[in-house]
């Protein structure tokens, strides 16, 4: 599974991990021995939506982080306001 940048927007990381895929296929094209002795779980247009799911995930994981940290810190400062 490839992994992106926690930095990057999903739509950004799409487009890095679709150039990720399309470098994937052209070395494999380049190395048929490799490409018949390893196959990659998904077409190409599933693996493209795979990591686009993948990239959202992330994405709105981190969004509640942040909520829950954002919850974290208000609760401190009521608590410390009464």
């Amino acid at each position: 599974m490839l992994t992106c940048s926690s930095s990057l927007s999903p739509s950004r990381r799409l487009v890095a991990n679709s150039a990720t895929v399309s470098n994937i296929s052209a070395v494999s094209t380049q190395r048929p021995s490799l490409n018949e002795s390893k196959k990659f779980p998904y077409e190409a247009a599933q693996q493209v939506k795979f990591l686009y799911l993948e990239a959202e995930v992330e994405s709105l994981l981190q969004q509640l982080q942040t909520l829950k940290q954002q919850r974290v810190a208000d609760a401190s400062r009521d608590v410390v306001n009464n």
